[in-house]
């Protein structure tokens, strides 16, 4: 008989995650995450022309809470 192999399912999580992933996992808008990058509350890293955020990062501020963000932040 053949033996079939089963590879598992990679269930690591990403170290590095998109705004948008991050907005869903904190609960709050898009613009509102890269309102939180630029006022440097949120440290983010630069691949071309992708922006990617630690996992830490967004462990941090689920953790300390998010920073209030004013309408005028978010244009």
């Amino acid at each position: 008989m053949a033996s079939s192999s089963i590879t598992p399912l990679d269930t690591t999580p990403s170290l590095l995650l998109s705004p948008n992933s991050v907005a869903k996992a904190l609960d709050i808008s898009r613009s509102s995450v890269y309102a939180l990058m630029k006022n440097g509350d949120l440290a983010w890293i630069q691949f071309g022309a992708d922006r990617r955020i630690p996992i830490k990062e967004v462990e941090r501020l689920a953790a300390e809470g998010i920073p209030a963000i004013t309408k005028r932040e978010l244009v």
